[in-house]
């Protein structure tokens, strides 16, 4: 996965959504940040819970570029959700919405996009977006009026994924 070794910020990633253990995971494991975001991550937690976990306080008191294990490991663990898809999930908007919203910077967004498909494994929800995939509305006059439906797709996807990961 991430092929394109897109690395997303912690500060980008955690103003947008929500972010939990197993998302900080699941994006250091993809390699969509580093282990740094983890003690990033520890840090607000110790900020804001007024009795935050052992391993959290441990965690936060790390040297960047020490190693995290176990701690996140046991906090991961001790998580209530277990919902390891919504992390992909999470990781899937997050990264589409860096490069969506740094697209000057891509010679080929829509090619872009087409790479972050195949690593996903090709999840439906973002089919409305990728060319090569078959649109369920007629075509359009021009390239040019088609290539815009399928930025507006994807705009709409965002907007909509924002919106639930609150």
């Amino acid at each position: 996965m991430n092929t394109l070794n897109i690395l997303l910020p912690y500060e980008y990633a955690s103003e947008i959504v929500k972010l939990n253990w197993r998302d900080i995971l699941f994006a250091i494991e993809q390699r969509f940040m580093t282990p740094d975001a983890a003690i990033d991550h520890a840090v607000a937690v110790v900020n804001q819970v007024a009795n935050p976990p052992k391993a959290a306080v441990e965690l936060a008191c790390l040297l960047k570029g020490e190693s995290i294990h176990p701690y996140i490991e046991e906090l991961v663990n001790e998580e209530v959700d277990d919902n390891n898809d919504s992390a992909s999930e999470k990781i899937m908007f997050l990264t589409l919405n860096w490069v969506y919203n740094h697209k000057a910077s891509y010679t080929e967004p829509l090619e872009i996009v087409e790479i972050i498909y195949a690593d996903f494994n090709y999840p439906e929800e973002i089919a409305s977006f990728v060319r090569y995939m078959p649109s369920e509305q007629p075509p359009l006059a021009s390239l040019e009026l088609n290539r815009e439906r399928l930025y507006r797709n994807w705009k709409e996807y965002l907007d909509r994924k924002a919106q639930s990961w609150k």
